[in-house]
């Protein structure tokens, strides 16, 4: 699935930070539960992602991933619904399926999606029995309570990782962010580009005109930023006056081109908005370069640095 819905589905999953990280007891504790409850062998915590199903905690295998054209969980997810399955043996979606086949044998499935602060559907949580069942409409009616609790666990992921003034990224979002486009970018051979922008003058808006005031051209510039971004794009505020963007799969000209259309931007609203001051900014852009930027600190360094090179050139 490649359609656009997918893509902002994806995009909000992987501004979550949760891919790829360790177990945490707040969700092995839910899967244990599930098996206890529902008197299951598996329960899951399932992301999907691109092309792989991947667990956030997996009680009863021992394995973190599967490849997604082997999962029931995104079955769930593209209907955005629960999804039931009392016997898989005998359904024709999944008859075939490798892992009814084969270990471990699955038969019975029931799965309940679990969305992302913004509504967006992450994955599932699931139980899962090697043997045909019914599933009563109080158990999944407890489902749909335990897929309630992971969801308000991902609200206090999300408050971790998004500024609060703003509502857009924060600093540690967006290194998770660069660090998975990193990643891609090794495997798929593509490249990616980071800007570092930080405003100019700030401080003296703050000073002559209250935090108040501040905080305000702190906002409209970070709606300015996302209304140039793509969907696949990651704009943040990195701390103060700083932010950053994430522009995947783009090259230096094309980050020169944003911008080009940010400047513009920022001149058509310093015309119009009768404000005693004017916005203005600095920005450092690094096209990722395998040789160099081993690690996402790395480019983000590099950037940053590019950056007060500018700054320092307006002095």
């Amino acid at each position: 699935m490649t359609n656009h819905k997918e893509e902002n589905r994806l995009l909000s999953l992987y501004s979550m930070g949760i891919l790829d990280t360790k177990y945490e007891e707040r969700f092995d504790r839910l899967t244990r539960i599930a098996t206890k409850l529902f008197d299951v062998p598996i329960a899951l915590v399932s992301l999907i992602d691109r092309d792989r199903q991947w667990f956030k905690s997996c009680y009863g295998l021992k394995i973190k991933e599967t490849d997604r054209s082997d999962s029931f969980c995104t079955i769930a997810v593209d209907l955005s619904e629960p999804l039931i399955v009392p016997d898989a043996s005998l359904d024709p979606r999944f008859k075939e399926n490798k892992v009814v086949k084969n270990d471990p044998y699955i038969r019975f499935y029931a799965g309940h999606p679990v969305r992302l602060p913004d509504g967006e559907i992450a994955g599932t949580i699931c139980i899962i029995d090697t043997e045909p069942r019914v599933l009563t409409r109080d158990d999944f009616l407890l489902l749909k309570d335990l897929a309630e609790i992971v969801e308000d666990e991902f609200r206090i992921i999300n408050e971790a990782t998004t500024d609060p003034l703003t509502g857009i990224c924060n600093r540690r979002s967006f290194a998770l962010m660069t660090d998975e486009s990193l990643r891609k970018a090794k495997k798929k051979k593509k490249t990616f580009c980071v800007l570092i922008i930080d405003l100019d003058n700030f401080k003296p808006i703050n000073d002559n005109f209250g935090h108040s005031e501040g905080n305000e051209v702190l906002c409209n510039f970070a709606d300015m930023l996302e209304d140039l971004s793509s969907s696949k794009s990651v704009v943040a505020r990195l701390g103060g006056d700083e932010f950053g963007v994430l522009l995947p799969e783009s090259t230096y000209k094309e980050a020169e081109e944003f911008l080009h259309k940010l400047r513009a931007g920022i001149t058509s609203y310093n015309l119009n908005s009768q404000k005693k001051y004017n916005i203005d900014f600095s920005a450092g852009i690094i096209e990722y370069d395998e040789k160099i930027h081993t690690e996402c600190s790395a480019i983000m360094q590099d950037a940053d640095e590019r950056m007060y090179e500018i700054k320092k050139g307006k002095r």
